[in-house]
């Protein structure tokens, strides 16, 4: 494992989604098994339009990304700072392919299932990686299934089992070249020790995102704010 890079990892589902200690177990024994981290920079990138939860405003995912991040190396890692700290649902498509009336009908879809859909906690589950990066488990999975659902139906994706491609998770730290994997697991199995940290989940938004200085930025397009109370 580690050899190749790819966004589903693990490459198996953990047993109970929506149990965060079966869903940190998958990814801490997964990540356990790698054998090298990649550059996550060498992926191939593309201007693209992506549906997201923005993390920067929730200070208890601030607080635990910077508590965890000073337990990594120095060296080999591109923090990602607390503006950028985000959660991804699912790209949307390349801003050079997505013609503007499919834009336009998305929008007006994934707006309409966000106005009945209530705001939903999750947690944040100190530490585990890919080969690419370090981050954290989230779990329960079920309300950010249900809009991988929703938005993948509404860009035009023919729809298949999200526990197939998608893995929600929450990244702290990108590895910015190939590298031994033992320095970040080491470190990975000494923030496990950080409680985790529960936040609640009340806005979709669709981003142009872009890469700059080994770092995401994004452009807002739309925000999608979830009604009613929290569960």
């Amino acid at each position: 494992m580690g050899t190749s890079y790819s966004s589903t990892f693990p490459t198996r589902p953990p047993t109970d989604p929506d149990d965060p200690a079966s869903v940190a177990r998958n990814d801490q024994d997964a990540f356990e098994q790698i054998d090298q981290m990649l550059c996550h920079w060498d992926r191939p990138h593309r201007r693209s339009y992506h549906w997201m939860v923005a993390l920067d405003h929730e200070p208890h995912a601030v607080e635990l990304s910077q508590r965890c991040q000073a337990v990594l190396p120095e060296n080999g890692l591109d923090r990602i700072p607390p503006e950028s700290l985000h959660l991804t649902v699912r790209r949307f498509g390349y801003v050079d392919e997505v013609q503007v009336g499919t834009l336009h009908t998305a929008v007006a879809t994934v707006s309409e299932h966000c106005r009945t859909t209530r705001p939903f906690h999750v947690r944040l589950l100190p530490l585990a990686g890919s080969p690419g990066a370090l981050r954290f488990s989230v779990a329960p999975w079920s309300p950010l299934l249900s809009l991988y659902h929703v938005v993948s139906a509404a860009s035009g994706y023919d729809e298949v089992d999200p526990l197939s491609l998608y893995r929600p998770h929450v990244g702290i730290a990108y590895s910015n070249r190939v590298q031994p994997p033992d320095p970040f697991i080491a470190a990975a199995r000494e923030a496990r020790s950080v409680p985790s940290a529960e936040i609640v989940i009340t806005e979709l938004r669709l981003v142009e995102l872009y890469r700059a200085d080994h770092q995401y930025r994004w452009r807002v397009l739309e925000r999608f704010s979830f009604a009613g109370e929290p569960h």
